[in-house]
């Protein structure tokens, strides 16, 4: 097979302005078909991409054929586009979070087993370059056993434009289910391992924002590596600061402290989702920007990861990952995959895995095994008990 050819499901930033410019250089993907179901983003992306375009996944699976579907619709629709998607043989990516409860996760590994097709869980930034390196130098024994991770960022996250059931917890809103799973993941993807159990906390500072918007966790792993998570999303400090003022997307930034919320005044709650897509949509300023900023790309990243093993240190920095041992700090550069940086390396989990190359680490049971973990770092922080997450 030379190419998965892809329906993209959902033309939000994730699948129109991430994904789709990557997909469309990689070397072993074509993309066909979209779906959406605002009618004008539709027209504009099947006019630009040359592809036929839908309202719903079910006509874009019905008129278009399709080896393989990447579904980057809001979380609350993850599991029955899954398991229609399986049911019809196709391949899967899937945005983070798999989806949002335990019973629906298990669906949807028992779809994929089912129908006997491949699942990744993406794009994460556990997908990213630096990760994948960073798993390299400690799979190869160079500094020895991984014995924990620190992890935390700082960002903006609440105060970027929101539809209504992104401030809602029970539909997956807040940084539990969106932001968390980049951290889990990482830790994961570095460790090798699966979570078993969760220490945390979490919490609302914002009632004009009434989900979480901050949390910290202490993570045990299935190989006895444990790990300390942090996240706070309030646009006041900001951890690329620490990371070489190089953003999350690899595009290096100016401090610019509390902009977020400043783009928010005066917005009625009724306007805001318009203004998320306006904003972050297809053919808007950001999507704009960040075709116009490619090629100027560092690495990505999603705030500090330090990796503490027997003979020395690791964590991102621009250019790869710096590896602090006995003689002092060097540089290993990143291993970049054959597409663009985090979103490439998600399209090459999915063709090594249907073309028999090597499994997907980030399948569905990965998947489940995170919305496990997020679950139990919610009722942790509301029990104030260390909770064990169910294998």
């Amino acid at each position: 097979m030379k190419r998965l050819r892809f329906g993209i499901c959902g033309l939000g930033f994730a699948g129109s302005v991430l994904m789709a410019p990557s997909m469309k250089q990689h070397p072993n993907a074509e993309i066909v078909a979209a779906c959406d179901p605002n009618a004008d983003i539709r027209a504009a992306f099947g006019n630009d991409y040359a592809v036929p375009t839908y309202d719903s996944l079910v006509d874009m699976l019905d008129h278009s054929d399709l080896d393989a579907v990447y579904i980057a619709s809001p979380h609350q629709y993850h599991c029955e586009q899954v398991v229609l998607a399986a049911s019809r043989g196709k391949h899967i990516i899937v945005e983070k979070p798999l989806t949002l409860n335990a019973t629906d996760a298990q669906r949807m590994v028992e779809a994929a087993e089912r129908h006997k097709v491949y699942v990744v869980v993406g794009t994460s930034r556990s997908h990213d370059p630096i990760v994948k390196t960073m798993r390299d130098v400690i799979s190869s024994g160079e500094v020895g056993r991984l014995a924990m991770i620190n992890a935390w960022n700082y960002t903006d996250y609440l105060y970027r434009p929101r539809r209504p059931e992104e401030l809602d917890t029970s539909k997956g809103g807040g940084i539990l289910f969106s932001q968390l799973p980049h951290q889990l993941d990482v830790i994961k993807t570095i460790a090798n391992a699966t979570i078993v159990s969760v220490r945390a906390g979490s919490g609302i500072l914002d009632p004009q924002r009434p989900t979480e918007g901050h949390c910290a966790a202490f993570v045990t792993l299935s190989n006895g590596v444990f790990a300390t998570v942090a996240y706070s999303g309030y646009d006041h400090f900001d951890s690329d600061e620490l990371q070489f003022w190089i953003a999350e997307s690899g595009r290096e930034k100016r401090p610019n402290h509390g902009s977020a919320r400043k783009l928010l005044e005066g917005l009625a709650p009724g306007e805001e989702a318009a203004f998320k897509t306006e904003r972050l949509g297809y053919g808007g300023p950001v999507a704009r920007s960040y075709a116009a900023t490619q090629s100027e790309r560092k690495q990505p990243h999603f705030g500090i990861f330090i990796a503490t093993c027997e003979r020395g240190d690791l964590r991102p920095c621009p250019d790869g990952v710096l590896i602090y041992g006995d003689d002092g700090p060097r540089t290993v550069p990143a291993n970049v995959g054959r597409g663009a940086y985090g979103q490439g390396d998600t399209i090459d989990e999915l063709y090594d895995a249907v073309t028999g190359i090597r499994p997907a680490l980030r399948d569905a049971a990965f998947g489940r095994n995170t919305v496990l973990a997020c679950l139990a770092i919610l009722e942790s922080s509301q029990t104030a008990r260390e909770i064990a997450v169910l294998t």
